[in-house]
């Protein structure tokens, strides 16, 4: 098993426009969302491949029920995500479809409280003990101390 950790989870919702021109309004051609993240968006390249991967890390608030409502349905990953306080960051990407060019607008995430770190170290412990390998992955939520990952 592969263990994927996203810290700071997003709930990545991309808007389509025709043209993308600043102090103006836009006609959203299309919209998707998807659980993202970098350690998310790994562990679905992962799981695209046939191995097994879970992912953890945090989510919470409406944005994190959303979010682990679709991750439920995205085949391959196990969701070992614990839930915080907060809500998870959402990430907005607007295309211009006529140039291709992508503006995204990234939120901080959820603050972590002490006792909510303390729960992930030790849920991670117990994860990272049927791990084969472990991706570390992405930004750090407001909180969590700045040499997490090491």
């Amino acid at each position: 098993m592969i263990l994927t950790v996203t810290l700071n989870t997003a709930l990545d919702i991309t808007y389509r426009v025709r043209a993308l021109r600043p102090h103006t309004s836009h006609r959203v051609t299309e919209v998707r969302e998807r659980p993202g993240g970098k350690g998310l968006n790994v562990a679905r390249v992962l799981a695209a491949l046939g191995h097994e991967v879970t992912a953890t890390g945090f989510t919470g608030g409406a944005t994190g029920r959303s979010f682990t409502e679709q991750l439920a349905r995205t085949s391959g990953i196990v969701d070992a995500l614990l839930p915080v306080e907060g809500p998870a960051r959402r990430t907005i990407a607007v295309v211009d479809e006529t140039t291709g060019d992508t503006t995204q607008l990234n939120e901080p995430g959820p603050v972590i409280a002490p006792a909510e770190w303390s729960a992930f170290l030790d849920a991670y412990e117990d994860l990272v003990r049927s791990a084969d390998a472990v991706a570390l992955c992405g930004s750090l939520p407001p909180g969590v101390p700045v040499g997490a990952y090491a």
